[in-house]
């Protein structure tokens, strides 16, 4: 008989990941691990290797943890996986001022190599590698599914942890949320690539649905009956920060629905605000300044009165969301009939001050969670969603504020840094971001604060060459600040291989280590 696997046998795992390259090499390891366990244990297990351990939020934060790593360990019997999950379902449930002595009291059980473990999967700053994609493939190989089966059951139960949890541990009832679409359960959105031009877009999709790419908040809408629940793009109910769109919703001429489309903010001209002013407003659940409104433009009907739409080429799904929708809750859209038509469309969404266009192929489906050649995003400037590694305190105007950003790209290691940029920031800014990045520092220097690699800020620049100034080999030109991107996770931050490809066939110069482009 299968013995109760002992904590000990992730944290070693997960410092194999750690220190294995290759993505067969790391679905092995998961495979065996995955295979040996008790039925019951493996969605726990597969949690916290994903840093999304069962128990949720435990309510100590990241610096007392650290603190608690730092304490003597008393040499006890091994600890179990069940064991560990219990005594944080205990501290989670516990009075707020016991929780600590919970926590404190299973760590005096652990090892160094188990408390790392645990507190880098409860701070989400595991550093294993790009997991998500191996851990698809292993739960695949061993629950005998394809990986699109593993990724659609993954997508629609809503996370990683209830995908394993209907595949491999013969919960009927999990397996059954596996299956379709369950109303006010969040899908994961369908993502965009990005291409370089209009004409790049439209050359790789020949019946191509051309939209307004407006800079607001992705949401996806449940509704039935009177009943609305909106969701953001990580799944979080935002619903009550949404309120002034939630009659315009319920209004929609469908009884059952989800669709999607964005939040935004418009000013009394009728134009969209920033997002970080969207954003503000959502997440404050506050009131907007005079003349504002807070509004919603839908662009996908995923589901329709008990039907199922996932799979309908967009040509079916945009047909059911007008025959629900009213034009001015819709997107603007264009069936592109020429490439000169689509840069007139393209320049009308910018002369409304958006950010680009979307160019959509009319026969795809609808994946979940993916990022493919379906849909492209077109903006007027180059930007890359990176993470800040550390920040490097100001001087003169700024001394007292974090300042000079370390921009690190994504890549399967974890992450690389790419540039520096202090541009781009406002005074409230540098006073906002001073405070995030503090509460997320690991250690200091006496120039620098360096943090988890969690938060996620959109950058700007004019173009990538080589330097051997930086671990990733390469150097972003006139890098600045566009905004914080806090709808995003660090996992969905560009990868190192994305920012490379944007190098120069024939570059002029060697690399950048002239001093030319650094990047303060």
């Amino acid at each position: 008989m299968t013995e109760p696997t002992l904590f000990r046998e992730l944290a070693d795992v997960s410092a194999q990941l750690a220190s294995t390259p290759s993505r067969l090499q790391k679905k092995n390891l998961l495979v065996e691990l995955l295979g040996r366990m008790l039925p019951e244990e493996k969605a726990a297990a597969v949690g916290w290797l994903v840093a999304e351990p069962p128990c949720g939020p435990v309510g100590v934060g990241p610096a007392q943890l650290w603190e608690l790593s730092r304490r003597p360990i008393i040499n006890g019997p091994p600890v179990t996986l069940r064991a560990v999950d219990e005594a944080l379902e205990q501290a989670r449930d516990a009075a707020r001022p016991e929780t600590f002595g919970h926590i404190a009291a299973l760590f005096e059980q652990l090892s160094e190599a188990e408390r790392a473990f645990l507190t880098g999967a409860l701070t989400g700053s595991l550093r294993q590698g790009s997991l998500g994609g191996v851990m698809l493939l292993a739960i695949a190989k061993v629950s005998g599914q394809t990986e699109g089966e593993v990724r659609r059951a993954v997508l629609l139960t809503g996370s990683i942890v209830a995908a394993t949890r209907a595949l491999l541990e013969g919960n009927e009832r999990a397996a059954a949320a596996a299956t379709g679409v369950l109303l006010f359960r969040p899908l994961a959105p369908m993502l965009a690539a990005s291409a370089e031009s209009l004409e790049e877009a439209l050359a790789g999709c020949p019946d191509s649905l051309v939209e307004w790419k407006i800079d607001g908040i992705r949401a996806q809408a449940h509704k039935k009956g009177g009943r609305v629940a909106i969701y953001s793009r990580q799944g979080h109910d935002i619903t009550a920060g949404c309120a002034p769109v939630v009659d315009t919703l319920t209004a929609l001429d469908a009884d059952e629905a989800v669709v999607d489309g964005e939040v935004v903010l418009v000013g009394p001209d009728g134009k969209a605000r920033p997002f970080q002013d969207s954003f503000s407003v959502v997440a404050s659940k506050g009131a907007s300044r005079t003349g504002d409104r807070l509004t919603i433009v839908l662009f996908d009907c995923l589901y329709r009165n008990g039907v199922e739409l996932l799979n309908e080429p967009l040509s079916v799904r945009v047909a059911a969301l007008h025959s629900m929708a009213p034009t001015s809750l819709r997107m603007p859209a264009l069936r592109a009939e020429s490439l000169d038509q689509a840069r007139r469309f393209a320049a009308d969404a910018l002369a409304e001050g958006h950010e680009g266009v979307m160019v959509k192929d009319l026969s795809s489906p609808y994946r979940l969670g993916a990022r493919g050649r379906a849909w492209q995003k077109v903006k007027r400037s180059v930007t890359a969603d990176l993470v800040v590694l550390a920040a490097e305190w100001g001087s003169g105007r700024r001394k007292g504020w974090l300042s000079n950003l370390h921009l690190g790209a994504r890549r399967d290691d974890g992450f690389c840094m790419v540039g520096k940029t202090f541009k781009g920031l406002t005074d409230d800014l540098l006073r906002w971001q001073t405070v995030e990045l503090e509460a997320l520092a690991t250690h200091r220097t006496p120039h620098a604060v360096y943090v988890r690699p969690e938060l996620v800020v959109e950058v700007r620049f004019n173009d990538v060459q080589r330097s051997r100034r930086y671990p990733g080999g390469i150097a972003l030109r006139f890098a600045r600040v566009a905004r914080y991107r806090q709808d995003k996770a660090a996992s969905e931050a560009d990868t190192l291989s994305s920012l490379v490809a944007r190098l120069p066939e024939n570059p002029s110069g060697a690399d950048t280590d002239d001093g030319q482009l650094e990047l303060f």
